[in-house]
């Protein structure tokens, strides 16, 4: 049996719940996400750190978007779900 590596994921449980569900909204929407890129992402915005929301929206675009088509998508859902987490799960829950 292969050894389990420890995830290191980031104790910030309110951090990793957010974009554990942002990256569910955007796989809902069509992107290809993988619980493997939501760790990375997690790592990265804990690692990068942030001040501005700038920064933020381009750390979790560098891990999230793969191809050129989904930015589009990944910027309309950015948008809803950092502006008001719960409108964007509604909305969601409509589908």
């Amino acid at each position: 049996m292969a050894e389990r590596l420890p995830l290191d994921i980031p104790d910030n449980p309110k951090l990793v719940r957010n974009i554990t569900h942002f990256a569910r909204a955007l796989r809902k929407a069509g992107l290809p996400i993988g619980p493997g890129r939501v760790i990375d992402a997690i790592r990265a915005v804990e690692a990068a750190g942030f001040s501005e929301k700038a920064d933020f929206y381009w750390t979790l675009h560098a891990c999230f978007v793969a191809r050129p088509e989904h930015r589009a998508v990944y910027a309309q859902i950015f948008r809803l779900y950092w502006r008001d987490p719960r409108y964007l799960e509604h909305m969601m829950s409509l589908m």
